[in-house]
């Protein structure tokens, strides 16, 4: 651990971290252990409520955990039958009696830009009761295989749904899959079983949602309210009922950032086709993963804040306004190096780092990384 980053951490321990919201650069909170591992990096993030960071392994079969305040962190799960790590969100709960649930994915990725066919896999991450209330990183979650997905090609994103369902992005098939979750589904809805409500999607890469349900195209949030969502955090969420809601997607082959209308409860557009018609929120972008911020706006505005891949940097992006698509680099040079691959970033989940965001970070001439940055500097 750096000077710096030590300081830093003594400061989140002495102090409440919005009165240290000023940082000049992005912060290292963590790195993988060990001797220097160039090609590592972390595929994408969740944040548990109690705080702690889950980070999948974008190079190997492993999810690692990390407390932001103390910068400690240690391999939580190495995952038989997978190669490398994807996607990981946490699911809804039904209830607040089931236990803490995420969904992750996996594909065996040889080689840079191939997916071995047949190899797509999607399992759980499940916290017993016990350990879902306190930052102790004591005790082991259970990993179960939730479903294989021969015909399916590269699940890449996941993105909360609704209790119990998630959303999966397919990069090869050009498509999301709704899937149903062991543990949480209505049980005339098997575990693992999905639909595809939405096709022709051409370079999709990271999902994000809001659990707002519209009943006209005029309503906006309640005032004074906002949600933010994204890196697999339930998030800011409200139940739904009837109406429609967006589905925000990347694409890395068009560098865009868009979003689609569709239907609250089957996630199926509004105006079907393949691909259906989409919003472009933000352009000439090199993105992988964002999270999202839908503000008090009649129109759905907001603002998405862009891992921007191979440019090292994280890139804020306001939309739904009387001028969108107006970005901001909020980071850049994350890795500190001059190279680095930025690929996830992901809102802080307790009242202290609610306003701070997490990226990843790797291949920057050192191990994977995980720095913090506040967006509002």
């Amino acid at each position: 651990m750096s000077l710096r980053s030590a300081v830093w951490l003594l400061f989140l321990v002495a102090r409440p971290l919005s009165a240290v919201l000023a940082l000049s650069s992005p912060t290292t909170i963590f790195t993988l252990p060990g001797p220097a591992q160039p090609a590592s990096w972390f595929e994408n993030l969740a944040v548990r409520p109690n705080g702690l960071i889950l980070a999948t392994r974008g190079d190997a079969p492993e999810i690692w955990q990390i407390n932001p305040v103390t910068g400690q962190g240690s391999l939580l799960v190495s995952v038989e039958g997978a190669f490398n790590l994807t996607g990981i969100a946490q699911v809804i709960p039904i209830d607040e009696t089931v236990d803490e649930i995420y969904v992750f994915g996996s594909s065996h990725i040889p080689a840079p830009l191939e997916v071995e066919p047949g190899s797509a896999k999607v399992w759980t991450l499940r916290f017993p009761s016990n350990l879902t209330t306190t930052t102790n990183t004591a005790g082991s979650p259970t990993v179960s295989l939730l479903a294989a997905l021969p015909s399916a090609g590269f699940i890449n994103g996941i993105a909360p749904w609704d209790a119990g369902r998630v959303l999966l992005s397919d990069t090869d098939a050009e498509a999301i899959y709704l899937m149903n979750v062991a543990g949480t589904t209505n049980p005339t809805s098997p575990p693992g079983t999905y639909s595809t409500p939405l096709t022709g999607l051409a370079g999709i890469n990271g999902i994000q949602t809001t659990a707002l349900t519209i009943t006209s195209k005029t309503q906006g949030l309640e005032p004074g309210s906002d949600e933010r969502v994204g890196g697999g955090g339930v998030g800011r969420r409200r139940k739904t009922t009837t109406g429609w809601r967006y589905i925000y997607r990347a694409n890395h082959l068009s560098q865009t950032l868009s979003r689609i209308p569709v239907d609250s409860s089957d996630a199926t557009p509004l105006e079907p086709g393949s691909p259906p018609p989409e919003e472009v929120l933000a352009t000439e972008q090199a993105i992988d993963d964002f999270a999202v911020v839908v503000e008090d706006d009649q129109e759905g505005g907001g603002r998405a804040y862009i891992a921007g891949m191979y440019d090292n940097e994280v890139v804020e992006v306001v939309f739904g306004t009387e001028v969108p698509g107006v970005k901001r680099v909020i980071a850049d040079n994350v890795s500190g190096t001059g190279t680095g691959l930025v690929t996830a970033v992901v809102f802080g989940r307790r009242p202290e780092d609610a306003g701070l965001l997490y990226a990843t970070v790797g291949q920057g001439g050192g191990s994977a990384s995980i720095v913090v940055l506040d967006p509002n500097e």
